[in-house]
């Protein structure tokens, strides 16, 4: 087995890591949505967000054996941007995919979470519903963009122009 079987390999864990989380954040979204209780929607909450835990492994593990790749196939940095421009891109889509993961995924569900904090006290904010609804509309929003930028990674690994 050489090292380009171990990278790949590990290339095809992180893309399942990835995919985990394309799969069933939707799943558990739309079972936060569909909940009535406060309670359940705060358990569904903090259940995405441990889902969503997953993904600093997955892009790690996807960073790490996209580099053994490149290595063992001979690509340098200076040909992301020439022969195989369209590796270039993959990776920038996948820095965008990751910097919206890192940034506005974790700030969408600690603004829920504190406003489903909110609700269930004693006397919750009037326009707390709406608010609800414009965090929700974020985050579909959110896993919208997330499948377009990588169904768009996978059409160029599919179709390497």
């Amino acid at each position: 087995m050489t090292w380009l079987y171990v990278s790949l390999m590990f290339h095809l864990i992180g893309v399942g890591m990835i995919f985990t989380l394309l799969f069933a954040g939707p799943i558990i979204e739309a079972n936060f949505r569909w909940e009535n209780d406060i309670r359940m929607k705060q358990h569904s909450a903090k259940l995405l967000r441990s889902v969503g835990l997953l993904s600093p492994f997955g892009a790690l593990v996807l960073t790490l054996s996209g580099i053994g790749n490149m290595v063992s196939l001979h690509i340098g940095f200076g040909d992301l941007f020439g022969s195989a421009w369209w590796l270039g891109l993959k990776l920038i889509l996948f820095v965008i995919l990751l910097a919206i993961g890192m940034v506005i995924s974790p700030k969408i569900a600690r603004q829920r979470a504190m406003l489903l904090d909110q609700i269930n006290q004693i006397n919750p904010p009037e326009d707390s519903s709406e608010k609800l609804d414009v965090l929700n509309g974020r985050q579909t929003v959110f896993f919208l963009v997330n499948w377009v930028l990588v169904l768009l990674i996978i059409l160029l690994t599919i179709f390497k122009p």
